[in-house]
């Protein structure tokens, strides 16, 4: 019988990286090609220094400014967890794994939960709401050992 293989997303807003576990004492290996790594300027990196102009409108005489409904930033963030989850998404529909454990700060973590396709979903067994982007691959095991077959 074949062990069940649990992978371990963890993610941020930039950097996200996956987790292989393949049954009982095997530890935690990182799957080399999987999750990535993007630098997000901060916002003010973004946006220009003064506003968009729009031409026309309801009697406007002048161009009225436009304002930015959203931080650039978050949108960025968004993407890339976005992104993060096709990739788990194509690797459900391919069954590269049997269970899967989300790990991102609460944010991002909304947003994988959102973006995961049925199939992905179905696999989830547990979620952690926290930044575990930055921790050994040691302390990963033990805070996802509850998790893992025994």
């Amino acid at each position: 019988m074949r062990p069940k293989i649990t992978w371990i997303a963890v993610a941020d807003g930039n950097r996200a990286t996956v987790y292989l576990n393949n049954g009982p004492n095997r530890g935690l290996e990182i799957i080399p090609g999987r999750g990535g790594y993007q630098e997000v300027p901060p916002s003010r990196e973004i946006l220009s220094d003064s506003a968009g102009r729009m031409k026309g409108g309801a009697g406007a005489r002048g161009a009225a400014p436009m304002n930015a409904s959203a931080d650039p930033h978050e949108l960025e963030e968004a993407r890339f967890a976005e992104q993060f989850a096709e990739e788990i998404n194509r690797a459900a529909l391919e069954q590269q794994f049997d269970r899967l454990i989300l790990a991102a700060p609460p944010r991002t973590l909304g947003i994988l939960r959102k973006s995961l396709s049925e199939k992905a979903g179905r696999r989830l067994i547990a979620e952690i709401d926290k930044d575990l982007t930055k921790i050994s691959r040691d302390d990963l095991a033990a805070r996802i050992a509850d998790h893992l077959p025994v």
